[in-house]
Protein backbone atom coordinates (compact mmCIF):
# COMPACT_ATOMS: atom_id res chain seq x y z
CA UNK A 1 0.00 0.00 0.00
CA UNK A 2 1.43 3.38 -1.00
CA UNK A 3 1.57 6.23 1.49
CA UNK A 4 -0.98 8.19 -0.53
CA UNK A 5 -3.48 5.35 -0.59
CA UNK A 6 -2.88 4.71 3.12
CA UNK A 7 -3.67 8.31 4.08
CA UNK A 8 -6.75 8.13 1.87
CA UNK A 9 -8.09 5.45 4.24
CA UNK A 10 -8.22 8.12 6.99
CA UNK A 11 -10.20 10.61 4.94
CA UNK A 12 -13.64 10.79 6.44
CA UNK A 13 -12.36 9.71 9.85
CA UNK A 14 -13.14 12.63 12.20
CA UNK A 15 -10.27 14.21 14.12
CA UNK A 16 -10.51 16.06 17.44
CA UNK A 17 -7.60 18.31 18.41
CA UNK A 18 -7.24 19.06 22.13
CA UNK A 19 -5.03 22.01 23.08
CA UNK A 20 -4.22 23.88 26.25
CA UNK A 21 -1.24 25.56 27.92
CA UNK A 22 1.26 23.57 30.00
CA UNK A 23 -0.48 21.98 32.97
CA UNK A 24 -3.98 23.08 31.97
CA UNK A 25 -5.44 19.58 32.41
CA UNK A 26 -5.57 18.10 28.90
CA UNK A 27 -4.41 14.64 29.95
CA UNK A 28 -6.76 14.60 32.93
CA UNK A 29 -9.68 15.48 30.66
CA UNK A 30 -8.85 12.76 28.13
CA UNK A 31 -8.28 10.21 30.89
CA UNK A 32 -11.79 10.98 32.11
CA UNK A 33 -13.20 10.31 28.65
CA UNK A 34 -11.32 7.00 28.48
CA UNK A 35 -12.58 5.92 31.89
CA UNK A 36 -16.14 6.69 30.81
CA UNK A 37 -15.69 4.49 27.73
CA UNK A 38 -16.33 7.42 25.43
CA UNK A 39 -13.42 6.73 23.08
CA UNK A 40 -14.06 3.17 21.93
CA UNK A 41 -12.22 2.51 18.68
CA UNK A 42 -10.38 5.82 18.82
CA UNK A 43 -6.66 6.35 18.26
CA UNK A 44 -4.81 8.83 20.47
CA UNK A 45 -1.76 10.79 19.31
CA UNK A 46 -0.05 12.47 22.26
CA UNK A 47 2.44 15.28 21.75
CA UNK A 48 4.87 16.29 24.49
CA UNK A 49 7.87 18.61 24.50
CA UNK A 50 10.18 16.36 26.47
CA UNK A 51 12.18 13.39 25.25
CA UNK A 52 10.09 11.33 27.68
CA UNK A 53 6.39 11.51 26.85
CA UNK A 54 4.88 11.57 30.33
CA UNK A 55 1.37 12.34 29.09
CA UNK A 56 1.36 9.36 26.69
CA UNK A 57 2.37 7.05 29.53
CA UNK A 58 -0.43 8.40 31.70
CA UNK A 59 -2.97 7.66 28.95
CA UNK A 60 -1.62 4.33 27.83
CA UNK A 61 -4.21 1.60 28.09
CA UNK A 62 -2.09 -1.29 26.85
CA UNK A 63 -4.14 -1.75 23.67
CA UNK A 64 -1.78 0.01 21.29
CA UNK A 65 -4.08 2.93 20.54
CA UNK A 66 -1.75 5.60 22.02
CA UNK A 67 1.02 6.84 19.74
CA UNK A 68 3.66 9.25 21.00
CA UNK A 69 4.75 12.48 19.34
CA UNK A 70 7.59 13.45 21.66
CA UNK A 71 10.65 15.66 21.66
CA UNK A 72 9.12 18.84 20.28
CA UNK A 73 5.98 20.71 19.39
CA UNK A 74 3.76 19.16 16.72
CA UNK A 75 2.61 22.49 15.30
CA UNK A 76 6.08 23.85 14.52
CA UNK A 77 8.91 21.27 14.70
CA UNK A 78 7.29 17.84 14.50
CA UNK A 79 5.14 18.12 11.40
CA UNK A 80 6.89 15.18 9.75
CA UNK A 81 6.36 13.15 12.93
CA UNK A 82 2.63 13.79 12.71
CA UNK A 83 2.59 12.51 9.14
CA UNK A 84 4.48 9.36 10.11
CA UNK A 85 2.09 8.67 12.99
CA UNK A 86 -0.94 9.08 10.73
CA UNK A 87 0.58 6.67 8.21
CA UNK A 88 1.00 4.09 10.94
CA UNK A 89 -2.68 4.45 11.84
CA UNK A 90 -3.78 4.30 8.22
CA UNK A 91 -1.85 1.09 7.50
CA UNK A 92 -3.39 -0.80 10.40
CA UNK A 93 -5.72 -3.61 9.49
CA UNK A 94 -8.53 -1.84 11.31
CA UNK A 95 -8.24 1.98 11.03
CA UNK A 96 -9.59 4.02 13.98
CA UNK A 97 -13.13 5.35 13.95
CA UNK A 98 -11.90 8.68 15.37
CA UNK A 99 -8.47 10.26 15.90
CA UNK A 100 -7.80 12.40 18.97
CA UNK A 101 -4.65 14.52 19.09
CA UNK A 102 -3.46 15.96 22.40
CA UNK A 103 -1.08 18.78 21.50
CA UNK A 104 1.85 19.95 23.59
CA UNK A 105 1.34 22.77 26.06
CA UNK A 106 3.08 25.24 23.72
CA UNK A 107 1.25 24.26 20.53
CA UNK A 108 -1.37 26.30 18.72
CA UNK A 109 -4.08 23.66 18.11
CA UNK A 110 -5.60 25.38 15.08
CA UNK A 111 -2.27 25.08 13.25
CA UNK A 112 -2.31 21.33 13.86
CA UNK A 113 -5.86 21.18 12.53
CA UNK A 114 -4.84 23.13 9.43
CA UNK A 115 -2.02 20.65 8.71
CA UNK A 116 -4.50 17.80 8.92
CA UNK A 117 -6.96 19.54 6.62
CA UNK A 118 -4.19 19.90 4.01
CA UNK A 119 -3.94 16.10 4.09
CA UNK A 120 -7.66 15.85 3.45
CA UNK A 121 -8.67 14.83 6.97
CA UNK A 122 -11.92 15.99 8.56
CA UNK A 123 -11.71 18.12 11.70
CA UNK A 124 -14.55 17.35 14.10
CA UNK A 125 -13.59 20.05 16.58
CA UNK A 126 -10.71 22.00 18.06
CA UNK A 127 -11.02 22.08 21.85
CA UNK A 128 -9.01 24.31 24.16
CA UNK A 129 -8.62 23.42 27.84
CA UNK A 130 -8.48 26.58 29.98
CA UNK A 131 -6.91 26.61 33.44
CA UNK A 132 -9.29 29.06 35.14
CA UNK A 133 -7.01 29.44 38.14
CA UNK A 134 -4.10 30.75 36.03
CA UNK A 135 -5.56 32.12 32.80
CA UNK A 136 -5.40 35.79 33.76
CA UNK A 137 -1.77 35.51 34.88
CA UNK A 138 -0.76 33.54 31.80
CA UNK A 139 -2.59 35.92 29.45
CA UNK A 140 -0.41 38.82 30.61
CA UNK A 141 2.82 36.85 31.12
CA UNK A 142 5.66 38.68 29.32
CA UNK A 143 7.30 35.40 28.29
CA UNK A 144 4.45 33.18 27.11
CA UNK A 145 1.45 35.54 27.00
CA UNK A 146 1.44 35.82 23.19
CA UNK A 147 1.53 32.04 22.81
CA UNK A 148 -1.30 31.63 25.32
CA UNK A 149 -3.40 34.10 23.33
CA UNK A 150 -2.53 32.47 20.00
CA UNK A 151 -3.70 29.11 21.33
CA UNK A 152 -7.29 30.38 21.17
CA UNK A 153 -7.16 31.03 17.41
CA UNK A 154 -9.91 29.14 15.61
CA UNK A 155 -10.98 27.17 18.69
CA UNK A 156 -14.45 25.60 18.50
CA UNK A 157 -14.95 24.62 22.15
CA UNK A 158 -13.61 25.97 25.46
CA UNK A 159 -13.28 23.44 28.29
CA UNK A 160 -12.71 25.13 31.65
CA UNK A 161 -10.62 23.28 34.23
CA UNK A 162 -9.80 23.83 37.91
CA UNK A 163 -12.97 25.84 38.53
CA UNK A 164 -13.29 23.80 41.72
CA UNK A 165 -10.26 25.66 43.08
CA UNK A 166 -12.18 28.95 42.94
CA UNK A 167 -15.32 30.35 44.49
CA UNK A 168 -18.23 29.91 42.03
CA UNK A 169 -18.64 33.68 41.62
CA UNK A 170 -14.95 34.10 40.86
CA UNK A 171 -14.96 31.20 38.38
CA UNK A 172 -17.89 32.81 36.58
CA UNK A 173 -16.13 36.19 36.53
CA UNK A 174 -13.01 34.66 34.96
CA UNK A 175 -15.03 32.92 32.28
CA UNK A 176 -16.68 36.21 31.36
CA UNK A 177 -13.34 37.99 31.44
CA UNK A 178 -11.85 35.48 29.02
CA UNK A 179 -14.76 35.77 26.61
CA UNK A 180 -14.27 39.55 26.59
CA UNK A 181 -10.55 39.12 25.87
CA UNK A 182 -11.28 36.73 23.00
CA UNK A 183 -13.77 39.16 21.52
CA UNK A 184 -11.20 41.97 21.68
CA UNK A 185 -8.51 39.67 20.25
CA UNK A 186 -10.55 39.13 17.12
CA UNK A 187 -10.26 42.86 16.36
CA UNK A 188 -6.45 42.83 16.47
CA UNK A 189 -3.92 41.68 13.84
CA UNK A 190 -2.42 38.27 14.54
CA UNK A 191 1.01 38.44 16.24
CA UNK A 192 3.99 36.65 14.63
CA UNK A 193 4.22 32.96 15.39
CA UNK A 194 6.94 31.46 17.56
CA UNK A 195 8.71 28.14 17.63
CA UNK A 196 8.64 26.43 21.02
CA UNK A 197 12.44 26.26 20.79
CA UNK A 198 12.56 30.05 20.93
CA UNK A 199 10.59 30.05 24.16
CA UNK A 200 11.27 26.92 26.21
CA UNK A 201 13.85 24.29 27.00
CA UNK A 202 13.13 20.80 28.18
CA UNK A 203 15.37 18.83 30.54
CA UNK A 204 14.90 15.17 31.33
CA UNK A 205 16.16 13.55 34.52
CA UNK A 206 16.38 9.88 35.44
CA UNK A 207 16.00 8.66 39.01
CA UNK A 208 17.94 5.56 40.02
CA UNK A 209 17.35 5.49 43.77
CA UNK A 210 14.31 5.93 46.00
CA UNK A 211 13.61 9.44 47.22
CA UNK A 212 11.99 10.83 50.35
CA UNK A 213 8.60 12.47 49.72
CA UNK A 214 9.56 15.52 51.80
CA UNK A 215 12.72 15.91 49.72
CA UNK A 216 10.77 15.89 46.46
CA UNK A 217 8.20 18.40 47.74
CA UNK A 218 10.88 20.75 49.03
CA UNK A 219 12.71 20.66 45.70
CA UNK A 220 9.59 21.23 43.60
CA UNK A 221 8.33 24.07 45.79
CA UNK A 222 11.57 26.04 45.59
CA UNK A 223 11.68 26.09 41.79
CA UNK A 224 11.65 29.61 40.38
CA UNK A 225 9.17 31.20 37.96
CA UNK A 226 11.49 30.37 35.04
CA UNK A 227 10.30 26.76 35.44
CA UNK A 228 7.01 26.58 33.52
CA UNK A 229 6.16 22.93 34.20
CA UNK A 230 7.59 19.88 35.93
CA UNK A 231 6.05 16.42 35.65
CA UNK A 232 7.08 12.83 35.92
CA UNK A 233 6.77 9.47 37.60
CA UNK A 234 9.00 8.98 40.66
CA UNK A 235 10.03 6.20 43.02
CA UNK A 236 9.46 7.18 46.65
CA UNK A 237 10.50 5.32 49.77
CA UNK A 238 6.97 5.34 51.15
CA UNK A 239 5.42 3.97 47.92
CA UNK A 240 7.42 0.88 46.93
CA UNK A 241 4.72 -0.79 44.80
CA UNK A 242 4.32 1.75 42.04
CA UNK A 243 5.37 5.17 40.75
CA UNK A 244 4.14 8.44 42.21
CA UNK A 245 3.16 11.23 39.82
CA UNK A 246 4.75 14.63 40.36
CA UNK A 247 3.04 17.66 38.84
CA UNK A 248 4.13 21.23 39.35
CA UNK A 249 1.91 23.83 37.68
CA UNK A 250 2.54 27.42 38.68
CA UNK A 251 3.16 27.36 42.43
CA UNK A 252 1.06 24.24 42.94
CA UNK A 253 2.85 20.92 43.57
CA UNK A 254 0.91 17.64 43.58
CA UNK A 255 2.22 14.17 44.45
CA UNK A 256 -0.28 11.35 43.95
CA UNK A 257 -0.20 7.66 43.16
CA UNK A 258 0.43 7.29 39.44
CA UNK A 259 -2.45 6.25 37.16
CA UNK A 260 0.05 4.10 35.24
CA UNK A 261 0.41 0.41 36.02
CA UNK A 262 2.35 -0.57 39.15
CA UNK A 263 5.81 -2.03 38.94
CA UNK A 264 5.65 -5.78 38.53
CA UNK A 265 9.29 -6.26 39.46
CA UNK A 266 11.71 -4.33 41.68
CA UNK A 267 14.03 -3.81 38.71
CA UNK A 268 11.40 -1.64 37.05
CA UNK A 269 11.70 0.93 39.80
CA UNK A 270 13.11 3.96 38.04
CA UNK A 271 11.81 7.48 37.99
CA UNK A 272 11.66 9.94 35.10
CA UNK A 273 11.12 13.67 35.38
CA UNK A 274 10.65 16.34 32.70
CA UNK A 275 11.29 19.99 33.55
CA UNK A 276 10.21 22.66 31.04
CA UNK A 277 11.78 26.08 31.58
CA UNK A 278 12.10 29.38 29.79
CA UNK A 279 14.66 29.16 26.98
CA UNK A 280 18.05 30.36 28.22
CA UNK A 281 17.29 29.60 31.85
CA UNK A 282 19.77 27.29 33.58
CA UNK A 283 18.67 23.72 34.19
CA UNK A 284 17.26 23.26 37.71
CA UNK A 285 19.69 21.40 39.92
CA UNK A 286 18.78 18.48 42.09
CA UNK A 287 20.16 18.63 45.64
CA UNK A 288 21.30 15.00 45.70
CA UNK A 289 22.80 12.37 43.41
CA UNK A 290 19.52 10.48 43.00
CA UNK A 291 18.64 12.19 39.72
CA UNK A 292 20.91 12.36 36.69
CA UNK A 293 20.44 14.16 33.37
CA UNK A 294 19.10 11.79 30.71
Amino acid sequence: MSNASAVARLRGVPVTVVGGYLGSGKTTLINGWLQQGACEGWALLVNDLGQINVDAERLRQGDGRVLELGGGCVCCTLRDGLGVALLELAKREQPPVHVLIETSGMAVPRRVASQLQLLGLTIARVLQVVDLERIETLWHDPWVGEVVQQQFEGVDVLQFSKADLLEPVEAQRRQQWLLQQLEALQQQPAPPSHSERQLVRSDVWLQLEALERSQVLAWAEQLGPEVLRAKGELWLNDAPDGPVSLDRVGDRVILVASPTRPWSQPLQRRGELVVISQAGAPAPRWPSLCLIPA
